[in-house]
C-alpha cells in the first residue's frame, strides 16, 4: 500500500528534525524523482518494488481460465481431496500455523500480525483457514483498501502443500475479493531482479504467484538519505 505521492520535500525534514530521524526511505507508486539532497538508490527496500496484480473486473470463469494448466488442477485435486475453505476473525488461529515460519523468533511476528489486524479489522481484514477432516493445513491473511485485496501473509504446512492447500487458498480468496467488490487482487510482492540481494529468497514463492496469471507491475526504485 505504497502512497500515491511524496511529501514535500520541506515537509520531510521538519519531520527529520522534530524525531530525530537518522535514515529516511522514499518508496513511491509513480517515478518521482527527488535526486536531491543526497537521496540516493535504496537497496534494501522495505516494501516491495514489484508485484502481481490481476484484474477482478472480469468475470470468476476469466479469471480461473487464466491461471496455468498446473494451478487449474492442484484446485480440482484440492477440492477432490475434500478440503474446505472458512472464513474466520481468530487472528490467534492463523498466528499459530504462521509462528512455526518463524520459528524460533516467533514471538516478535505474533506482535506486529496483532498490531496489524488490529489496524484493519473488522471490516477490512479476513482471514482464510483450509481444513481436512478438521486438520488445520494452511491460511491467508487478506487486507483490504481502497478496492484492492492485498494478499498480505499466507502459510502451510507440509501436508497441506501436498494435498494443493495454498492454491486453493489463493482461488477462494480471489471470489472473495470479487464478492467484496474490489478491483484488483495484489500479491504483494515478487522476486525483483534490480534488488536481487534483497528479494532473492522470494524467487521460490514467486513462482507460485505468477502461476495465477495477473499482470507484472514494477514500482520506482525507492530512495533513501
Amino acid at each position: 500500500m505504497t502512497p500515491e505521492k511524496i511529501p514535500p520535500l520541506a515537509l520531510i525534514n521538519e519531520l527529520v528534525k522534530k524525531h530525530r530521524v537518522l535514515k529516511v526511505s522514499l518508496e513511491m507508486i509513480n517515478d518521482e524523482r527527488l535526486m536531491i539532497n543526497d537521496f540516493r538508490i535504496n537497496n534494501n527496500p522495505y516494501l516491495p518494488t514489484k508485484t502481481i496484480r490481476i484484474d477482478l473486473t472480469i468475470s470468476e470463469e476469466e479469471i480461473f481460465k487464466n491461471f496455468s494448466a498446473a494451478k487449474r488442477r492442484a484446485v480440482r485435486k484440492a477440492i477432490k481431496n475434500k478440503l474446505i475453505v472458512k472464513k474466520t476473525k481468530n487472528i490467534e488461529e492463523f498466528i499459530k500455523l504462521k509462528s512455526k515460519d518463524f520459528w524460533p523468533l516467533g514471538y516478535f511476528m505474533k506482535k506486529d500480525v496483532r498490531a496489524l489486524w488490529e489496524s484493519f479489522q473488522p471490516q477490512n481484514s479476513t482471514i482464510l483457514i483450509a481444513y481436512q477432516a478438521q486438520r488445520l493445513l494452511g491460511a491467508i491473511l487478506l487486507l483490504f483498501y481502497d478496492n484492492i485485496a492485498y494478499y498480505w501473509m499466507a502459510t502451510a504446512t507440509k501436508e497441506g502443500k501436498k494435498l494443493f492447500a495454498p492454491t486453493l487458498l489463493v482461488w477462494e480468496a480471489l471470489k472473495l475479493a470479487k464478492k467484496k467488490r474490489c478491483k484488483i487482487f495484489d500479491f504483494e510482492g515478487i522476486y525483483d531482479e534490480r534488488f536481487h540481494k534483497a528479494t532473492r529468497k522470494w524467487q521460490g514463492f514467486t513462482k507460485f504467484k505468477e502461476g495465477f496469471g495477473g499482470k507484472e507491475v514494477i514500482f520506482p526504485s525507492p530512495l533513501r538519505r
